[in-house]
């Protein structure tokens, strides 16, 4: 009977043991995952606000941009109504 008892507190204190273990791990778990997602929140947070901080700037920059693909389709359209052969060309001089 001794022994039995023995084996009995021993698996009992070997279970708590465990339970201890696992207990600490989960709770390692979880504030890992919290602070994952503080990890990405901070992230995440600082490219939204360095985009609303420099939004003008880059509104600036697009709008000339496309001021300057404008200029240059005008430009391409200009030069394709200009006359390449020098028959047209000397009828436009003599004009």
């Amino acid at each position: 009977m001794e022994l039995n008892d023995r084996k009995i507190d021993e698996l009992l204190e070997l279970t708590r043991e465990n339970n201890k273990i696992l207990t600490g791990m989960r709770r390692a778990q979880r504030w890992g995952s919290f602070l994952k997602l503080m990890y990405w929140m901070v992230i995440l947070g600082s490219i939204f606000g360095v985009y609303y901080y420099f939004q003008p700037t880059i509104q600036k920059y697009t709008k000339t941009l496309q001021t300057s693909i404008g200029i240059i389709q005008n430009f391409e359209k200009a030069a394709g109504s200009i006359p390449t052969d020098t028959q047209a060309l000397k009828n436009l001089l003599n004009r």
